[in-house]
């Protein structure tokens, strides 16, 4: 029998000066520690206490086809996922985003 892995997604908010207000979501497991800094650009962020958000391993098949990879990247969304033997974030759908410009 195998069991179903359901991880939190956790709001946090980048302590930028800018004038506008920017949130992350971050898919962790409960016992990770929070982060401090923005996988990307390495701008301070904050957790912050949102209403529960799980992401579940099944879905509907509408739910599968806005989710995809093809879509994301469409609609100009970027995702990154942890590389466990490293412990650094990879983009995996997107544009590659230029890290030096947000240095």
């Amino acid at each position: 029998m195998s069991t179903l892995s359901v991880m939190p997604i956790f709001k946090y908010l980048v302590l930028n000066k800018g004038n506008t207000e920017e949130y992350i979501e971050v898919e962790q497991a409960l016992t990770d520690k929070p982060l401090v800094k923005h996988p990307i650009t390495g701008e301070p962020i904050k957790r912050i206490i949102d209403s529960p958000s799980l992401t579940l391993r099944h879905s509907s098949l509408r739910e599968n086809k806005t989710l995809s990879a093809d879509n994301l990247q469409k609609h100009g969304f970027s995702v990154l996922e942890k590389n466990d033997s490293t412990a650094e974030y990879v983009q995996t759908i997107g544009d590659k985003l230029d890290l030096e410009e947000n240095s």
